[in-house]
């Protein structure tokens, strides 16, 4: 099984709620052979809504059939589907395989190296709108305080690098998140209030309301 515990720890997961094999077996008789991290994380992490539903959208298994492409499995779309994210036809036998973006669905450039990488960024980045406690407003930050970030934040070690420009993920605590895109425009959450008054006593102040 798929070690999800980053995700698990961001969100304050603590029991699976996933899709039957049988709602999975769906999207298996379109595709054929599914990447293991890709039915694992159906399985286990499939239908939280808010780690699934908030900003973008997780394909569900009875939707698969309005996203076919000859080219690609697209399981995850931005949520007015200007994008969408996608598994190589080839690379679908391989355990944990790379993940591709198109905005296009014609042109497909590589957005994370494995697939375990993307769901973690992805969970990263619908924190930032699903926590508990966030920010109220997006903060327009210079390179001081992007340096700022990068010297007291540690990095939460996955990214984007083709939607929005690169996104990148900061913080010092599981069940936190800093978000800092390509614009250096920045936003943040947790799911603990010490933990975000914590953040928000610092980062409020190094950049700009937007």
């Amino acid at each position: 099984m798929t070690d999800f515990s980053k995700i698990k720890k961001l969100f304050g997961i603590t029991e699976p709620n996933g899709f039957t094999e049988n709602e999975i077996q769906v999207v298996k008789d379109i595709f054929g052979q599914l990447p293991e991290v890709f039915v694992d994380y159906y399985t286990e992490l499939g239908k939280i809504q808010n780690l699934n539903q908030t900003q973008n959208l997780l394909i569900e298994p009875k939707r698969f059939k309005y996203f076919q492409h000859s080219d690609y499995l697209i399981f995850y779309s931005e949520n007015q589907r200007s994008c969408v994210w996608g598994i190589y036809k080839d690379d679908l036998s391989k355990p944990n395989p790379p993940v591709y973006m198109s905005y296009d669905e014609y042109k497909w450039k590589l957005e994370s190296e494995t697939l375990i990488d993307f769901f973690t960024a992805m969970a990263f980045l619908q924190a930032g709108f699903a926590l508990e406690y966030t920010a109220e407003c997006f903060y327009e930050i210079d390179d001081e305080g992007l340096n700022f970030i990068v010297e007291n934040y540690k990095n939460k070690g996955v990214c984007f690098t083709q939607w929005a420009d690169g996104i990148n993920f900061y913080g010092n605590h599981d069940d936190e998140v800093i978000i800092v895109m390509s614009n250096n425009q920045l936003f943040y959450s947790s799911n603990t209030k010490e933990h975000f008054l914590e953040m928000d006593k610092v980062l409020s102040k190094i950049g700009d309301e937007l």
